[in-house]
Order: structure tokens, then sequence, then C-alpha cells
């Protein structure tokens, strides 16, 4: 999360303006769920990840390990429909019990492991670009309910919060070696102290959520929480080249399909 956060406040795309930047992902996701999947999705992928690489100048690593999650639940998913549970079909290339797997369900995995990848590459896009303040400021210049605005502006702040508090705990923990107890029952012990600091991580994270809300409330503060954000100028070649790049992966994908 850190890492993501860096990357979005270093990145040369921090000067396009938010909307810019949202309709460039957003455009590529839909154009990987509603399109011929092939080559769709590999086209979608391949500009996803060369627009961050090369031109958002976001460091692989980071895009990586952004990448890892998602990409675990993707494969799961993709797995969990390529095999076929009931009864096996008559073209089924293997099956074993109420097991089975045919050449449909195996496209039908492809299909869905092709677009998940390349829509979740897409808003990664947005995600390492684009730091959380100023999406939050453009929901709000949307008129998204402000309430839910500050929800989520004061949930991801808590978030770094509770992030250093579980270093601070696991550092100290370390110090005294309760990460790794030795001896018998070494294993029941580090589950104990593991559970212990867990419980500390939550009652800090509560007590400073009361400071914070006592804090507010001593100030007089009972709307919202408004911050200055940059606000970049609206780039016409910028909405022109989306267009463009989205206009040429469904030509490609029209002409792939009618050959």
């Amino acid at each position: 999360m850190i890492a993501l956060d860096d990357a979005a406040w270093a990145a040369p795309w921090r000067g396009v303006s938010v909307g810019q930047k949202v309709l460039l992902s957003l455009g590529l996701v839909a154009t990987a769920l509603t399109a011929p999947v092939w080559p769709t999705t590999i086209l979608v992928a391949i500009s996803a990840v060369t627009l961050a690489l090369g031109f958002a100048k976001i460091p692989p690593r980071t895009l990586a390990l952004a990448f890892t999650a998602p990409f675990a639940f993707i494969l799961i998913g993709s797995i969990s429909v390529g095999i076929q549970l009931g009864s096996s079909p008559d073209n089924a290339i293997w099956h074993w019990w109420i097991l089975s797997i045919s050449h449909e369900s195996i496209a039908a995995g492809l299909t869905v492991f092709a677009r998940s990848v390349s829509a979740t590459l897409s808003v990664l896009l947005l995600a390492t670009t684009t730091p959380m303040v100023d999406l939050l400021a453009w929901f709000r210049k949307l008129g998204l309910p402000a309430v839910l605005v500050e929800v989520a502006s004061l949930t991801y702040r808590l978030l770094f919060v509770l992030l250093d508090s579980f270093l601070t705990l696991h550092q100290a923990q370390a110090a005294r070696l309760g990460d790794a107890p030795m001896g018998k029952g070494a294993r029941r012990r580090q589950i104990q102290n593991y559970s212990t600091l867990v419980g500390s991580l939550m009652t800090r994270s509560w007590s400073r959520a009361e400071r914070l809300s006592e804090g507010l409330e001593a100030r007089g503060i009972d709307g919202d929480l408004v911050t200055l954000v940059h606000q970049p100028p609206f780039s016409k070649k910028w909405v022109f080249g989306t267009l463009g790049l989205i206009a040429g992966i469904w030509l490609v994908a029209i002409c792939f399909t009618l050959i």
C-alpha cells in the first residue's frame, strides 16, 4: 500500500487531470470486458503495462507487487470456471466423480482469466498514478455525498496509522524475541504472542480514533475536512489520444474476428 501511494505521488502523471486518467483506465477496462476476447485482452494488457512502465514511469517491482494478490484470486477463479461440477458431459476430456473438464469449460476459464488480467492491469494503471487524495477530491467535485467521501478519506488515513502501529509493536516484540520463541511449545507461544500483538493493535487503533474524534470536537469541526488539492489543466490531446487508443484496439479486434 505504501509503495502504491509513493509511486502515485512521484509519477509524472501526477500533473494529469484525474478525470482524464479515469477515462483512460475505465475505457481500457470496458474494452477488455466487452470487446472480442482475442486479441483484445492481450492488446489491453500490453497497453496498460506499457503506459504504466514506459510513460508513467512506475517501477516494475511496484506494479508486480500490486498485481500479485489480484492475480492469485484471478487464477483460482479461472480454474474453478474451467472445472465443471455435476454430471460429466459427453465431450468431456477428463472426469472424476462429479468433476469434469471439457473444451468449453477450458475456453470459459481462459476467457475469464484473460479478461480479468487485462481489466486488473487497467485499474492498476489508475491506482499507481493517482494518489487517493486526488481521487477523493475528484469524487467530491463530481457531487458524491460528502459523508461518503469523508468516511473514505478517514479510513484511508487510518490505514497508515494502523500499519505504523503494527510495525512499531512488531519491532518491539522482535527485540524481545517474541516473534521467535524457543524451547518446548514454541509454536504455541508464537501464536499467543501474535494474538496479543493483534489485540494490542486493535486497542491502540480504537484509542487513536477516539482521540481524533475528541480533537475534532474540541476544535468545533463538524463539517467536511476539505484539503487543498492540485488541479491540473484539461488536455484535449490526452482525451483524443485515449479515444484513439481504445478505437484502435476495437478496430484490430473486429478485423481479427472477421478474418
